[in-house]
């Protein structure tokens, strides 16, 4: 493709979309500015439960950047990719924290879970599935997955204490972990009122220096140049799905990042020009589905749980990027990063809990729930974040979500559900029944 600006224009319809080269840079540099965070929170939280923190950072960079950079060549959409961080929690504190399985047999599950993705987004599932699922349900995914990811920046802030594998109760509110995520969380807030970009990294870094100035820092394992970053490459244990307790997990993930990502490319096209009207679609949806699911197969390869569209690309968006242009300069930023690997040592996890409340609250679909939240949706939403914060399991959202969407289309609406929405409901039951059962029997 010849890099003249008329070329350029015409491929990826630039004036069409009303945009401009230089809007689409600055987008771009907005979008890497409100999204670097991730790569201090992903290999953070993962360490957590044993993976190296090195060998994490460098499967984020290069999955991150390489899919960020096809989403704009290929698809010509202003969508960055990095991983999922509701995967995240889920990976680290209940699949390899609660389940007990090793690094190994996890990232075995994250493979079998995004080779379904994979499956369904090239066959053309999971576009069927889109076309078929109820708003209200895409919305609530989204509500409840925020919540989650909130409870966990609250649980690494030591604001609420788990026994186990569950919330038990609340924790010291004005501990030095405490005052980390208000710190944080407030150096964010305080961005976004003056409207600076990359107010999340912002809230690391001011989070940051306090935990060095009060002793949080003592003790945290760099991210280091060495092989030792190589050390999870291709290294996912297939055969785990042999076990039937990773069953259900894998049903769970797969459903987290099949629905996280439908909510997620809809919540960020609509009300823009990115949405057709005439088809209720976003733009190049097909060609976006495909590097979203080939990203998210290609992580646990890798040594990263899944990669997914980044809901913080909205920051891009609002600054006008239109097209692939805004991934494309974010996707080499993104690259950029490999040379900031040593400085993630002054970063301990507690850093990132203000962040991680901020995303929590950013998944919150406001503007949908506000305008267009039927009463049966606002029940199921908050059914669904109640369960996903009182027991710190989406699975048992999830199969409220379902069970409750079921009822109001057949007893309600009387009318017959969709074959997917069924299907996925019966899967999540057998999976979940395998899971508990495996578990404790």
């Amino acid at each position: 493709m010849n890099a003249s600006p008329g070329k350029l224009d015409h491929y990826f319809d630039i004036t069409k979309r009303g945009s401009s080269l230089r809007i689409e840079v600055l987008a771009g540099i907005s979008t890497f500015a409100s999204l670097a965070y991730i790569v201090v929170v992903h290999p953070s939280i993962m360490a957590q439960a044993g993976f190296d923190k090195s060998a994490v950072f460098l499967a984020t960079v290069g999955v991150s950047a390489l899919f960020t950079i096809c989403m704009g060549l290929w698809a010509r959409l202003p969508f960055a990719l990095a991983p999922g961080l509701e995967m995240d929690g889920y990976v680290a504190f209940f699949v390899v924290g609660v389940l007990h399985f090793s690094l190994e047999q996890a990232l075995g599950i994250v493979f079998w879970s995004t080779t379904v993705f994979f499956l369904l987004s090239i066959l053309g599932i999971r576009q069927k599935i889109i076309d078929d699922i109820p708003d209200g349900m895409k919305y609530a995914l989204s509500t409840t997955i925020g919540a989650f990811v909130a409870l966990i920046g609250f649980k690494l802030a030591g604001i609420v204490t788990f026994n186990g594998d569950a919330p038990s109760g609340l924790g010291s509110f004005t501990s030095p972990q405490a005052v980390a995520l208000y710190i944080g969380l407030g150096a964010i807030i305080i961005c976004e009122a003056v409207k600076l970009r990359g107010s999340l990294l912002v809230g690391i870094i001011v989070s940051a220096l306090y935990c060095a100035i009060s002793g949080l820092s003592v003790d945290i394992k760099p991210v280091e140049w060495s092989s030792q970053m190589f050390s999870l490459i291709w290294r996912f244990d297939a055969s785990v799905i042999l076990d039937p307790r990773s069953w259900a997990p894998i049903l769970v993930l797969f459903i987290i990042d099949f629905y996280g990502s439908v909510a997620k490319i809809i919540g960020l096209t609509v009300d823009t020009n990115l949405f057709d009207t005439k088809t209720r679609q976003p733009l190049n949806t097909t060609q976006g589905l495909y590097v979203d699911g080939f990203a998210a197969l290609v992580s646990p390869m890798m040594g990263s749980s899944s990669v997914t569209t980044f809901v913080v690309s909205r920051v891009g968006i609002q600054v006008g990027g239109r097209t692939g242009i805004t991934a494309i300069v974010c996707g080499v930023l993104l690259l950029l990063t490999f040379f900031l690997a040593p400085l993630l040592k002054f970063v301990p996890v507690v850093a990132t809990s203000g962040a991680l409340v901020m995303v929590g609250w950013w998944l919150l679909p406001k503007k949908v729930i506000r305008d267009r939240f039927a009463t049966v949706d606002w029940i199921i939403a908050i059914g669904m974040a109640f369960m996903a914060v009182m027991f710190f399991s989406l699975e048992r959202a999830m199969l409220l979500g379902y069970f409750g969407y079921l009822v109001h289309i057949v007893l309600w609406k009387k009318q017959k559900p969709s074959v997917y929405l069924v299907v996925s409901f019966l899967l999540l039951v057998v999976g979940f029944g395998i899971g508990f059962f495996g578990r404790f029997g």
